[in-house]
């Protein structure tokens, strides 16, 4: 993928007609460097996590890495209602692999399902026994999407 940092247009990808959500992604991680964001990620992650899901395909191609990054370093946690974001991060990975974004994010195929492995094979890192099903269900289901974006 693109080493450059993502521009506004890489974020908000209608400026004529801007959609709030990526307004919104572009203050919070507009012009920082991949470890700038995963900074300014780890400082809230619950705030943040939300950004990934809205940001322009380039944009979230771009800042994946912090994603990856996040949910490998979390610690084990079995605390109810503390998944470290891993349910909708899943979420918001599934809905940045829309048609009209896979040319350009095919690509990053591999990484997502790399880690998709990884987070469903390491459930206890994500809250407790209810968080880890959920989070292994919206994996699964990504994976299961990513497999068949691959196989067309």
């Amino acid at each position: 993928m693109n080493s450059t940092l993502p521009t506004e247009s890489d974020f908000v990808t209608y400026p004529e007609t801007p959609d709030l959500d990526q307004v919104y992604a572009w203050r919070n991680f507009g012009g920082l460097t991949l470890d700038e964001a995963k900074t300014r990620f780890a400082e809230n992650s619950l705030h943040y996590q939300e950004d990934f899901m809205y940001m322009g395909t380039n944009a979230f191609a771009f800042y994946f890495p912090v994603i990856d990054w996040w949910l490998r370093s979390v610690p084990e946690r079995n605390e109810p209602f503390d998944d470290s974001e891993a349910w909708i991060l899943a979420e918001g990975i599934q809905i940045q692999f829309r048609d009209d974004a896979l040319d350009r994010l095919r690509p990053l195929i591999p990484a997502v399902m790399d880690l998709a492995s990884y987070v469903t094979s390491h459930l206890s890192r994500f809250g407790d026994d209810e968080d880890q099903r959920r989070v292994q269900d919206a994996w699964t289901e990504l994976e299961n999407r990513l497999r068949t974006i691959a196989s067309t």
